[in-house]
């Protein structure tokens, strides 16, 4: 999988409409399922069908459904092969057999507390589902095994088919924060702005939106094996970005005084046009596939000069305390700038390999 590739324009919309998309994949998958069903007659089949809506059903994505699959897989199989356990127990005493349920019941339970819940729920949904077959018939207990597992590896199918991916979703999502990031940071900060502009509610929906990609995380790492350690540590970058920069908006315009000073300050005059062009080079990185990294060099530049404005304020050459927050809280934001910019580049572009998950033999089951 090619991480820095350019995002195409259906990819974006199947990205703007991906609940839709979902929706009637699900539809799709469950009438085709159910006239097959119907037209060979199988019992019990609805089954599979119960097991392909339930892996298929909470998230839209690759790497979350065929994670779950793996995990209803490997639940159903140790399910049923403790149920068949529990039938042939039967035929020879029947506390036996509940002994038996009741000991796999209380691993189920105590697993559900570790790293894998949904599998050992499965252990025991699967164990109550063939353990209730009739008294000695393990034909249908076998049966019901094999068309739970067929729901998971159709569940599979429909989602391969032109599968969404979280990781790319990320990245558009990503993106457009940014965006709408220079936005509202052009609305701000722009010279012909008189008075603070009343978007509040913008910047907090924003940071709102920020705190929502935590959820794409996990898919996004299975997807792209990259460790979900570096999708955190963007995301907290992302989030701190955001709010350095209404700390920067509030110092901005405290007061009269500290307002001109800023605007007369030749060295915050450069980082006000700078800050534009590495978020839009990030949103490039990000959708475009654009790999040129000159504006980490910039920004590093704009820091050092930034730098000897922050000791000039410390010797007490400017006497207000918000220019003094501003000039701090900009160096903040251009630290922030590049250490998304170098981790995101890398990531992208596969430019530090302990980045990635080691691939063994665990992890592939």
């Amino acid at each position: 999988m090619q991480l820095g590739k350019k995002i195409s324009n259906l990819e974006q919309l199947a990205c703007r409409y991906y609940r839709w998309i979902h929706a009637t994949r699900i539809s799709l998958a469950f009438l085709v399922t159910f006239v097959v069903i119907r037209y060979f007659k199988l019992d019990d089949a609805s089954w599979a069908l119960i097991t392909m809506l339930i892996v298929m059903g909470p998230q839209p994505y690759w790497g979350n459904v065929f994670a779950r699959a793996l995990q209803r897989t490997g639940g159903t199989v140790l399910g049923a092969l403790s149920g068949l356990v529990a039938l042939y127990l039967e035929t020879f005493s029947f506390p036996a057999m509940l002994l038996w349920c009741a000991i796999m019941m209380f691993v189920a339970g105590y697993l559900t507390l570790g790293k894998h819940p949904y599998m050992a729920l499965l252990i025991g949904s699967t164990l109550a589902v063939v353990s209730c077959s009739p008294p000695n018939d393990m034909e249908s207990a076998i049966l019901r095994s094999a068309y739970v597992l067929a729901g998971s590896l159709l569940a599979m199918l429909y989602t391969s088919i032109y599968p969404q991916r979280a990781y790319t979703d990320l990245r558009i999502k990503f993106s457009q924060s940014l965006h709408k990031l220079n936005g509202l940071y052009a609305a701000y900060f722009s010279p012909q702005t008189l008075e603070r502009p009343n978007l509040e509610d913008q910047l907090k929906n924003e940071l709102d939106a920020v705190i929502k990609l935590r959820s794409y995380i996990a898919p996004a790492s299975n997807e792209s094996n990259l460790k979900p350690a570096v999708f955190e540590s963007l995301q907290t970058l992302h989030r701190n970005l955001v709010t350095t920069f209404s700390l920067m908006v509030d110092a901005y315009w405290s007061s009269a005084a500290s307002h001109k000073l800023i605007e007369n300050e030749p060295a915050l005059r450069d980082v006000r046009r700078l800050i534009p062009q590495a978020l839009e080079s990030l949103q490039n990185k990000l959708c475009l596939g654009i790999g040129n990294n000159e504006i980490s060099g910039q920004l590093r530049q704009t820091t050092r000069d930034l730098k000897e404005l922050a000791l000039q304020c410390i010797n007490g050459k400017n006497a207000e305390t918000p220019f003094y927050a501003y000039v701090w809280l900009s160096l903040e934001m251009l630290r922030q700038l590049i250490e998304l910019n170098d981790q995101l580049h890398a990531a992208l572009y596969q430019t530090h390999k302990h980045l990635f998950k080691k691939t063994t033999d665990t992890d592939k089951k």
